[in-house]
């Protein structure tokens, strides 16, 4: 063996090995395509699956009780024809963002504070599990009582709600940081400026999303119930509204409707924001 030999870059090395391997398994370029086209064909066949049982379930319990997904997206698109179905949407987005706003503002502080400072994180960790642990009704029935049956009542149930479980994700991503990686750069004579902005926020990001992910889908679920219990308007209210009619066709179309805003807002916001944050990681750990 030749000196040139045991020198061969890495990526030559790699790249012949890749060539050599067999299509279909990661080698080839068709393979992550593939790999891409069979998950696209799992999602697909995994709707699909849930509407048969869904379907069969409603003939054994009764269209009454479960409508089948046809009576569902046909009471869907009625309901959007009407202009009360868009006018409470938009009342209740209001309210998610402003109060996801909140909840993430307030628990990206809380968590920060408590992964550096540990006086911090021994007064506030007890508190912060607990605190994740009380029903979001409880806040919803206490903040009605103080502020009234208004949108300032809503929000404040929102966040005492969010923000504990935000601030302990953020806590465990600021507390997984590896100050190993601070300390080479500070070797390197980086700057600090330089140190935060390519050592530790790509290491909080991860944290700062996953917060966010959680965050949202608990907002919504107690906007939902505010609007229920103490709002005439909204998502919440007029689920309320069909309920009482014991129209199930349109409690479950807007359950559909909140299952597909949800999917949408993953695939064309948070997924979208993740590659932007997270172009830097090799391919096959995004």
């Amino acid at each position: 063996m030749t000196l040139s030999e045991t020198t061969k870059p890495a990526a030559v090395t790699a790249g012949t090995a890749d060539r050599g391997a067999p299509p279909g398994h990661g080698g080839g370029p068709g393979g992550p395509r593939r790999l891409l086209r069979n998950g696209i064909v799992l999602r697909v066949a995994s709707v699909f699956i849930l509407l048969v049982i869904w379907w069969l379930g409603s003939l054994v319990v009764g269209e009454r009780i479960l409508p089948t997904p046809g009576t569902t997206a046909s009471a869907l698109a009625d309901s959007m024809q009407q202009q009360t179905f868009w006018t409470d949407l938009q009342v209740t987005m209001v309210r998610i963002l402003i109060g996801f706003a909140a909840s993430m503002a307030l628990g990206v502080l809380v968590g920060l504070v408590m992964g550096l400072s540990r006086i911090a994180e021994g007064l506030l960790d007890i508190w912060i599990a607990v605190g994740q642990t009380i029903p979001s009704l409880c806040w919803v029935i206490v903040a009605f009582i103080m502020f009234g049956l208004n949108d300032t009542a809503t929000v404040v149930a929102i966040t005492l709600t969010s923000f504990p479980i935000i601030a302990i994700n953020m806590w465990t991503g600021v507390k997984a940081i590896d100050p190993r990686l601070g300390q080479m750069a500070r070797t390197l004579n980086a700057s600090r400026g330089l140190r935060t902005r390519e050592v530790t926020l790509p290491q909080v990001l991860p944290a700062v999303m996953a917060s966010a992910r959680f965050g949202f889908g608990i907002v919504w679920k107690v906007v939902v119930i505010a609007e229920l219990l103490g709002r005439t308007d909204g998502i919440g209210y007029r689920l309320n509204y069909w309920f009482q009619l014991f129209r199930m066709e349109q409690v479950f179309a807007l359950t559909l409707f909140f299952s597909i805003l949800m999917v949408v807002l993953e695939l064309a916001v948070f997924k979208p924001i993740e590659a932007k944050l997270f172009r830097w990681r090799p391919e096959g750990a995004r």
